[in-house]
């Protein structure tokens, strides 16, 4: 006998991240996707041809009625986002949805509560979560391998979404503050921000400055292409991300993490751990000739490195599909959403983002929680 697959809908096809995500979920052989709903036409079209859509609407409501369905993907604007989790919410459809949670705090609320009263699984798309390196650095850091962190950094952003190379449909919300929430914070700092609370724990204070410099002159006053927070976390440490729309070349370095005995950095160059602590590296990392470096400014005693590579990317190399499988199988009640993709620590990531807007605008620093 056939196993039952999971009826799933699209709602919303603005955001260019729906097309890599629809796919990825039509490739797993427990998931049928049937139906689509999305206002602009040519793209209902497309959606129906690329996964050979039963039917396709222009409301997602009239969908939502019609169809007898398991759960939908959400690639809408992001202020959006609450009306249609509260409609799928009803009906006891379950949502996996592109991050970030919403616009602002108050559409992170208010998905949050029609997730937790309706009991639907709800998984916001923070992709990075999937990384293959996601969980082994999370698992040094809390294993003490840098001993006691104390700053962590992290830098975001690209060329900006023309030169990217984003739709038209996605760039008429991405440059309208209503619809995004903001500019180059929200869309791509985000990723840093619930990785931080995911590794580092609650964050206690932001301090932040944002600015349109000038990169993209295609930028509608008041979004910015640029901004940098300070972050003061529970535990004491200090936090740093920058984020613009307007990067030449590849960062240098993606994210660094500072400890009283090690340092662990991510970037181009791959992922490298320096540590007095003794760890233990995960297979695969190569030791590194520590005297061939060069003369590090207070180096410590007993100072070892360890170096795991870029991976390479092969012919046909893709994400795969480790992030819908995910979603798909806490549908199915083999597992929960916990950490960086679930509700609760979303939510807490929109919460650090509005506290970095309210921040940028008064000039002072904003305590969470945040209060209206």
């Amino acid at each position: 006998m056939t196993a039952k697959r999971l009826r799933v809908g699209i709602i919303g096809m603005t955001s260019d991240h729906v097309w890599f995500l629809g796919d990825e979920l039509a490739a797993l052989p427990d998931v049928e996707i049937v139906c689509g709903a999305e206002p602009y036409p040519e793209l209902r079209d497309r959606a129906t041809k690329q996964w050979r859509l039963p039917s396709a609407y222009e409301d997602y409501v009239e969908m939502l009625e019609r169809e007898t369905l398991d759960a939908v993907l959400v690639c809408s604007d992001n202020a959006s986002k609450p009306a249609i989790v509260e409609a799928a919410a009803a009906r006891g459809v379950h949502v996996y949805q592109d991050k970030p949670m919403g616009a602002t705090l108050a559409d992170a609320n208010r998905i949050l509560r029609a997730a937790e009263t309706s009991g639907i699984t709800l998984m916001v798309a923070y992709h990075t979560a999937f990384d293959p390196q996601y969980a082994p650095v999370k698992a040094l850091l809390a294993g003490g391998a840098i001993g006691k962190p104390f700053l962590a950094r992290g830098v975001s952003g690209h060329g900006g979404p023309v030169e990217y190379g984003c739709t038209k449909y996605f760039c008429e919300w991405l440059f309208d503050r209503s619809r995004n929430g903001g500019g180059t914070f929200v869309d791509e700092a985000c990723y840093l921000v619930d990785t931080f609370l995911d590794y580092l724990g609650p964050i206690a204070e932001v301090s932040a400055f944002t600015a349109q410099i000038g990169h993209r002159d295609y930028l509608p006053a008041g979004v910015e292409d640029s901004a940098v927070a300070i972050l003061r976390f529970r535990s004491g440490a200090l936090g740093i991300i920058d984020s613009k729309w307007g990067q030449v070349g590849p960062a240098p370095v993606r994210m660094s993490y500072h400890g009283t005995q090690g340092t662990l950095t991510q970037s181009v160059r791959g992922t490298e751990l320096f540590s007095t602590a003794e760890p233990t590296p995960p297979a695969g990392w190569e030791t590194i000739d520590i005297p061939a470096i060069g003369h590090f400014y207070g180096q410590a005693p007993g100072l070892r490195g360890w170096r795991l590579p870029p991976r390479q990317p092969t012919t046909g190399d893709s994400r795969g599909a480790v992030e819908p499988r995910y979603f798909v199988d806490a549908v199915l009640g083999k597992q929960t959403i916990a950490g960086p993709t679930s509700p609760r620590v979303a939510r807490d990531t929109q919460e650090v983002i509005e506290a970095v807007y309210r921040s940028a605008e008064t000039g002072r620093a904003i305590p969470l929680p945040v209060t209206s």
